[in-house]
């Protein structure tokens, strides 16, 4: 039986145990996860379990222990390890997850792009979201749960099946025929804008018409806040202190929002359109969805236009056409004066997320993240008392 420390951060202690873990060596591997837990304080300690032959009731009244200790996951169990978990009754007491299947890409279709990851066609059937390297598999399962819950909620979103890794990447496998980012269906067939940019707009509305609990969904006030935590050396205290505000002072409401919508993360199927992007997924006003979407196809456009249609996977006058689009549409029922007031509004809300890229754009070129907190500086954070109370629709 050996333990070794495969990872360590303040979120979780990963260690890697293999070998045999009966009466003899039970004792042993509780003292060194102890001492590892010890040694590198974390909010949960990980377990994978991947290489572990055998697990004898000893070793499973270990496993008790190191959870009355704190938080315990174990992963990448092998069936046969799986099979006495479950009959033992331990998958109803601890957080056990399986061995994540290896897959290969080759010969795969790159059909969609994003920041978060990349989607490849697998087979006639299903698709594959595969996140950025580096993202921890927990983010992963995050993701599958929200598309998951908001499927059940009724939001046109794929159905997921197991998580999967390919390299040093983790992904998720989803059910869809035939299918095509809408970025890439706008930019290749302008003749059906009016028909898609439509449905574009439904879906945009069906989040925002669909109220939730608050246990079932995080609130987007609280990723916001979570998003300055991470930007906090980048700007002055009291510049923090007005971020935190403006966020603070928007209307509180218990309706979906998808938290990254662009067309780049939609994908066309023979008979609707599919939200593939659901780890954003909140509850909150539509205003942050709004800024959301302004950022790319209103802000970016203007402050990096390559960059934008590197983003959105959609030209420069396609992007604006767009948000156009979705603007009037969404507001049909408001005057022109009032539309064009909503619009001048969420483009200045939009630099909000502008001013969180050393968070939310950390893996694009430094000059990006420079050029959008220089940005904030200038023409956000003088305007932002402005923002203050303004949100009234």
């Amino acid at each position: 039986m050996n333990v070794t420390v495969l990872r360590h951060d303040n979120d979780e202690l990963v260690l890697g145990v293999s070998g045999v873990v009966n009466s003899a060596t039970a004792r042993e591997f509780h003292r060194l996860a102890s001492e590892a837990r010890a040694t590198w304080p974390a909010s949960r300690l990980v377990l994978e379990m991947g290489e572990v032959q055998f697990l004898s009731s000893a070793g499973l009244r270990m496993l008790l222990r190191l959870q009355q200790r704190g938080p315990l996951r174990i992963v990448n169990v092998g069936s046969s390890l799986m099979e006495v978990f479950r009959d033992t009754g331990f998958t109803s007491i601890l957080d056990i997850r399986k061995t994540i299947p290896k897959i290969s890409l080759e010969g795969c279709e790159l059909i969609g792009q994003g920041a978060n990851g990349d989607v490849y066609r697998l087979t006639h059937e299903t698709v594959v979201k595969l996140f950025v390297e580096g993202t921890p598999l927990a983010t992963v399962e995050h993701e599958r749960e929200l598309a998951q819950r908001s499927l059940i909620h009724g939001i046109p979103t794929a159905i997921t099946y197991n998580l999967v890794q390919s390299n040093h990447r983790y992904g998720a496998v989803f059910e869809l025929v035939d299918a095509e980012s809408l970025s890439h269906v706008l930019r290749d067939h302008p003749e059906r804008f009016e028909e898609y940019a439509s449905q574009y707009v439904d879906i945009y509305r069906s989040f925002h018409q669909t109220a939730v609990d608050a246990d079932e969904f995080p609130s987007i006030k609280d990723i916001y806040h979570g998003y300055i935590d991470g930007c906090v050396d980048w700007y002055t205290p009291q510049e923090v202190d007005l971020l935190r505000h403006v966020v603070d002072s928007v209307p509180d409401r218990n309706t979906l929002i998808h938290g990254d919508y662009h067309a780049n993360n939609i994908l066309v199927t023979e008979d609707e359109l599919i939200m593939i992007d659901m780890g954003d997924v909140s509850f909150g006003h539509p205003i942050f969805d709004f800024l959301a979407t302004a950022a790319t196809q209103a802000n970016l456009v203007e402050l990096n236009p390559a960059y934008a249609e590197v983003h959105t996977g959609m030209p420069v006058d396609l992007i604006k056409r767009l948000w156009s689009h979705l603007v009037s549409s969404y507001f049909e029922d408001r005057d022109t004066l009032e539309v064009a007031r909503i619009d001048q509004q969420v483009r200045l809300f939009s630099k909000l997320k502008v001013a969180c890229a050393p968070v939310l754009a950390r893996n694009a070129p430094t000059e990006i993240i420079e050029a959008s907190v220089a940005d904030a500086k200038e023409s956000f954070l003088p305007q932002a008392n402005e923002l203050v109370g303004s949100v009234d629709w």
